[in-house]
């Protein structure tokens, strides 16, 4: 079978029209696709900031489909079902990782735009234990950004197992912050959230959180060991010691974005007075991604998308790039497969 697709051939350069051929395995399953997202991610791979992305190169690690094809071990799907699939996409499913549960640690694992497609296609073949039904409470186009950033976070913040009302805070108000700040305020914590955008004061207090400006040293000062946890999404270099002040005693800061740079510490602020740790998660398992659905569709945990066609990627790609978004955005299918 031929998939018709838009590929980047080059390190940084447009996307072009690309077919290439798709094989269904025993355990994989044809998805037809009605929405893709575009990141700051995709973008990142497109400059292959982190050194191994494979071109040609399929971006969008974020889909909603239906199932349209599947092979013959596969279970628990069937044709016209609808599933979110996200960044990773395949595991071995026999090393210790695997058999944990923590598929996403998996040494063999398949990912978007390292060694598989993405969704900037009419369809994609992917393993079907990585293919999730969605229920009918959760709409297509505000559920694509759910597969891999709010997988992210979602992760993240069950890991640091957080008692009820806990104080937590969110660095990076961007896509994930945004997702991040729903997530912790649907869990019914104490949110705040840190912005050098003055600008995103009140989008941020109408997710609920307290507004902390993030280039003011006194107001980063007064919350000095105020907070038991702090996400940070932000994928440029910072100064991180001023955040570990504000952590109280077992405190825990966790990254779920990538700096380019290298960041620095003052180390003794991770024992003085506490027991403070760092930490980072990289997508989530099989199971937090059931998990986060379930809680995103009980919850109503959808974030706001711009939805328009999928007809030309290049312009989403470039405002994505240019940073234009304050919301997801979600290119859709809205005619069949001619349309790629």
């Amino acid at each position: 079978m031929e998939i018709r697709a838009y590929a980047i051939q080059h390190r940084g350069t447009a996307a072009t029209p690309f077919v290439y051929p798709g094989t269904i395995g025993p355990h994989d399953v044809l998805v037809r696709l009605t929405h893709r997202s575009i990141t700051r991610g995709d973008t990142q791979f497109i400059d292959d900031d982190w050194g191994d992305t494979r071109f040609p190169l399929v971006p969008s690690h974020e889909m909603v489909g239906h199932v349209e094809e599947t092979g013959r071990a596969v279970a628990g799907l069937t044709r016209g079902d609808r599933v979110g699939i996200g960044f990773q996409v395949g595991a071995c499913f026999e090393c210790a990782f695997c058999r944990q549960g923590v598929e996403q640690f998996c040494p063999d694992q398949t990912v978007v735009g390292v060694n598989a497609f993405g969704g900037l296609a009419d369809r994609v073949v992917v393993d079907g234990r990585f293919a999730f039904p969605l229920s009918s409470g959760l709409d297509s186009a505000r559920t694509t950004p759910l597969m891999s950033s709010g997988l992210t976070v979602y992760s993240a913040i069950s890991h640091a197992r957080l008692p009820p009302d806990s104080r937590v805070a969110v660095l990076g108000i961007g896509g994930l912050g945004r997702l991040a700040l729903r997530f912790l305020r649907a869990m019914e914590h104490r949110v705040s959230a840190f912005s050098r955008s003055p600008g995103k004061a009140a989008l941020i207090r109408r997710l609920g959180a307290d507004y902390i400006d993030g280039a003011d040293a006194s107001a980063l000062g007064a919350h000095r060991g105020a907070f038991d946890f702090i996400l940070s999404t932000l994928n440029v270099p910072f100064d991180l010691d001023p955040y570990l002040r504000m952590l109280g005693p077992e405190g825990r800061f966790c990254f779920v974005a990538t700096p380019l740079e290298p960041l620095s510490l003052r180390a003794g602020l991770l024992y003085d007075y506490g027991r403070r740790g760092i930490y980072g998660s990289y997508v989530g398992s099989r199971s937090d991604a059931v998990g986060m659905l379930a809680f995103a569709a009980e919850h109503d945990v959808l974030p706001e998308v711009e939805v328009v066609p999928f007809s030309d990627p290049n312009d989403a790609i470039a405002r994505v790039r240019g940073r234009e978004m304050e919301t997801a955005l979600v290119l859709e299918s809205l005619v069949g497969p001619s349309a790629v």
